[in-house]
């Protein structure tokens, strides 16, 4: 059932997601791929937030590239993205992640965890996976994942207790393709202030139960902060094109971690496209490149920006003022002393983005998160509410 994924039918919005049962079980003979940053919150901790963002979103263009387009279930988590992918895809994506945990290391001096677990394994356990999907944009579809698989395929993971779930370095056979993976724009600073990466985890394992509970908050969202558009976190007008630091990160993942003459000839190739699309958009020039309108650029951005979702937990950033927040904290603290949820908020003034393009398609995505820590920082908060329950 490769075309499980491809064949389900989309639901017009995120919010229409919860509000009928478009879930459907993973297929068994699919496997779940988990990557995560190693000691994120420390990195995280000493400043190096784009970092960890930029490591995580190397393998999901990795994946991509060996898939052949963009339309698979996948979700970003700030320090690694979750997978759901059929077992024909297993051996070359398994040597593509190989890979990349070689080249973060080379490059960000950062470890990467992965590890895979059979959809059927976990079902032998008594674990639920399903999924749905919306269409985000006409350039990319965003999946749901709803059921305890990924939790428990995660602290499997972790725990490292069978180690034949881990991806090792050393079963690399090819390497990771990158291409697509761009890293070219500015911290996006809040119009309104503040950047609110929030991570909330219902309590109920019941479908129907946590649907109504995320759709009660998404309306409550939406009486506090407006319409979608209202609380977006990237605004055209606040994006602007980073002028080194963000372009030499990109250069570095291209050039497999080394800095050389191949690096020396990304970077360049890098700040002549940038110098180009500024003119672009400055002097409005209807230039096109693959399905941009280059001079567009910007909305194309705020168009497929991956800024909510739900994996069993939903993940949102959000910009608002101070007192949206103080709101939103205070009607979150009621359903946790309701003993209805569990969250996790992070604050900052602004978020960042990493871009994955899929070249010679009009497939893309731009993973939003908050600036100095977002989720990671979010779900650490999640987890000690978590470690006080127990």
């Amino acid at each position: 059932m490769d075309d499980f994924y491809q064949t389900l039918e989309a639901s017009p919005d995120f919010r229409s997601v919860f509000d009928q049962n478009g879930f459907l079980p993973v297929p068994d003979d699919w496997f779940v791929l988990i990557t995560d940053i190693v000691g994120s919150t420390k990195a995280i901790e000493s400043g190096r937030y784009k970092d960890v963002n930029t490591a995580g979103g190397l393998t999901a263009i990795a994946v991509a590239n060996v898939y052949g387009h963009m339309d698979f279930p996948f979700v970003f988590g700030g320090d690694g993205v979750s997978f759901l992918l059929p077992i024909t895809y297993l051996f070359p994506i398994r040597s593509a992640i190989a890979d990349t945990i070689g080249k973060v290391r080379a490059g960000f001096d950062l470890e990467m965890k992965a590890g895979i677990v059979p959809v059927q394994e976990l079902y032998k356990h008594g674990a639920k996976l399903y999924l749905s999907k919306f269409e985000a944009s006409t350039h990319y579809n965003q999946c749901s994942i709803y059921g305890d698989g990924l939790s428990l395929a995660e602290s499997w993971i972790k725990s490292e207790e069978d180690e034949s779930f881990l991806v090792r370095e050393t079963e690399k056979i090819t390497d990771a393709d990158f291409t697509g993976f761009t890293c070219r724009w500015k911290d996006i600073p809040s119009e309104k202030g503040e950047v609110i990466s929030l991570i909330i985890r219902p309590e109920s394992t019941d479908y129907e139960t946590s649907a109504k509970l995320i759709s009660r908050v998404l309306n409550f969202i939406r009486t506090e902060f407006g319409e979608e558009e209202d609380y977006h976190p990237v605004a055209t007008k606040q994006l602007f094109l980073d002028n080194g630091p963000n372009l030499k990160k990109e250069a570095l993942a291209h050039s497999g971690g080394r800095k050389g003459i191949g690096y020396l000839f990304r970077l360049m190739k890098i700040w002549f496209e940038r110098v180009a699309v500024d003119c672009f958009i400055r002097f409005k020039i209807p230039f096109r490149s693959f399905h941009y309108r280059l001079d567009r650029l910007k909305e194309y951005q705020v168009l497929s920006a991956d800024f909510r979702k739900y994996d069993g937990t939903l993940k949102m950033v959000i910009s608002g003022t101070k007192e949206n927040r103080l709101a939103l904290r205070e009607y979150l603290d009621d359903l946790s002393h309701q003993e209805k949820i569990l969250y996790g908020m992070h604050i900052s003034n602004r978020s960042l983005m990493t871009c994955i393009l899929k070249v010679g398609s009009s497939q893309e995505v731009h993973f939003v998160d908050g600036a100095d820590g977002g989720f990671a920082l979010a779900a650490k908060e999640l987890k000690q509410k978590m470690k006080q329950k127990i």
